[in-house]
């Protein structure tokens, strides 16, 4: 074929109830020249023979049977074997649109970039689909406004440059970089790089990757001390562009990692009751604040009204129905 080929790394653990809707709209993808790596991370159900069934039914199929390891280890087996020249990741509990594939890949030629992303659409169990809107196409989008947007404390906007799926990636991008192990926040901590390294981005805002929201993913988890590590991915992206002297790229990291340092002083404070760590996150939080140059004024005065009371997160915790901080 004259398509080159394009390796898609589905992590598998525990999604009985969703694989083969993920599946099903990977194999009906309008571009088909694919290697569709299935990464079953020791799942305890059905996971393992689904995966096994859809081999047999579809040559381009590939199945990695491990013990559990977790996302990051799941992903990286995928990376490891993988022999397209361009990488996707799909969760095992989401699905894309049918021609998701096919959109992103031209996408990616046009530009001549490195990396081509696409925009969510989150959906809950049981809820309907929001409306499907005419394709948008692709813009080349320069290094400081993706960090713009991935900066944002709107999850439409930072989202899709955060998160490592809804992305084609050219394989040699991964050359040197594999998911962190162990951590929670996994995408947070290398897909910045991914971007810096990037020579072009494509960008379309058509929501083309269908993402379930499930109250067993960290958006519906009560806080606990793994959660810290949301700080620590957008402080290592801080100091990664610090270090590189790109201080005006740094400064877009400052609000999402204030807005994580204040939720998980309020979580080590009431939840965890780490008098200790609660201490060190508000006195990050403090330091962090003085360094903050934001043209919102609004978002600068909360910022900076918490520093000074930070008991005013824990009142505002007890009137909002949408917590500030709690996401990812």
């Amino acid at each position: 074929m004259d398509s080159p080929l394009i390796s898609v790394i589905v992590p598998v653990y525990n999604v009985e109830r969703y694989l083969k809707v993920c599946v099903d709209s990977i194999i009906g993808q309008t571009y088909l020249n694919l290697e569709i790596i299935l990464v079953d991370d020791g799942s305890p159900d059905k996971c393992p023979k689904i995966c096994d069934e859809y081999a047999e039914f579809d040559n381009r199929i590939v199945v990695i049977h491990q013990k559990n390891g977790g996302l990051s280890v799941a992903r990286n087996a995928g990376i490891d074997i993988a022999k397209g020249e361009f990488l996707t990741f799909i969760d095992g509990d989401d699905f894309v649109a049918k021609n998701y594939i096919e959109l992103l890949f031209n996408g990616l030629l046009k530009s001549d970039a490195d990396i081509s992303i696409a925009s969510f659409c989150a959906f809950a169990e049981g809820n309907p689909l929001e409306k499907m809107y005419d394709f948008l196409p692709f813009v080349e989008m320069a290094k400081d406004e993706c960090f713009k947007r991935y900066g944002s404390l709107k999850a439409e906007l930072s989202m899709p440059f955060i998160s490592a799926c809804n992305k084609i990636y050219k394989k040699e991008l991964f050359n040197t970089i594999r998911f962190p192990v162990g951590k929670l926040y996994e995408d947070a901590f290398i897909t910045y790089k991914m971007i810096d390294n990037a020579k072009k981005i494509a960008f379309t805002p058509s929501k083309l990757y269908f993402y379930r929201i499930n109250p067993q993913s960290i958006l519906g988890q009560s806080f606990r001390e793994k959660h810290l590590e949301m700080v620590e991915a957008f402080h290592d992206g801080l100091d990664y562009f610090c270090q590189k002297g790109e201080g005006a790229i740094a400064e877009f990291f400052l609000p999402p990692l204030l807005m994580r340092e204040i939720y998980c002083w309020w979580g080590t404070k009431k939840i965890l009751k780490d008098e200790k760590m609660a201490k060190k996150l508000l006195n990050d939080y403090r330091s962090h604040c003085k360094k903050l140059k934001q043209s919102n004024l609004l978002l600068l005065i909360a910022f900076k009204l918490i520093s000074i009371c930070p008991w005013l997160y824990i009142m505002y915790r007890k009137i909002s129905p949408a917590y500030f901080g709690d996401r990812r």
